[in-house]
């Protein structure tokens, strides 16, 4: 069963910098192509979408997924432990560990009977997808 989890990094009582953990293996929302290009090297394939505007170029690592546009990086997604979050969450990690790094910053709420947590900074979101309590990826992304 997956679990996915949204993580609201919401400015009130949280102890660490919201914009700075909208990243994931040392990569930001927003960061060019060319950026990406210097911080990981040749990407494993290169893709364009013929049928979409929105973030139609993606790059793909082994275990790190990344779209873009021409204003930069607008998703990220990970399932490497090699990829991890400015405060050190990361893919492989149990969900109680996770948990405990962010506090009360994370919601977890049962939606249909799932177990999903909801809140968004301004838009954005960090998300914990799981299985049997184990963190499988973690997807940053912002509403188009």
């Amino acid at each position: 069963m997956k679990l996915a989890v949204l993580l609201a990094l919401a400015a009130s009582g949280a102890v660490f910098d919201a914009r700075r953990e909208l990243s994931v293996g040392g990569i930001r929302l927003g960061q060019s192509e060319a950026y990406v290009l210097s911080a990981l090297g040749k990407p494993e394939s290169r893709s364009t979408s013929e049928t979409t505007d929105y973030l139609p170029v993606a790059l793909e690592y082994p275990g790190f997924f990344i779209e873009l546009d021409e204003q930069g990086v607008g998703r990220l997604l990970a399932s490497s432990s090699r990829y991890c979050t400015p405060v050190g969450a990361c893919p492989g990690m149990r969900l109680s560990d996770v948990q405990r790094i962010y506090g009360s910053a994370m919601k977890v709420e049962q939606i249909d009977g799932v177990p999903t947590g909801f809140v968004f900074n301004d838009g954005c979101w960090l998300a914990f997808s799981t299985r049997a309590e184990d963190v499988l990826t973690i997807e940053i992304a912002c509403v188009p």
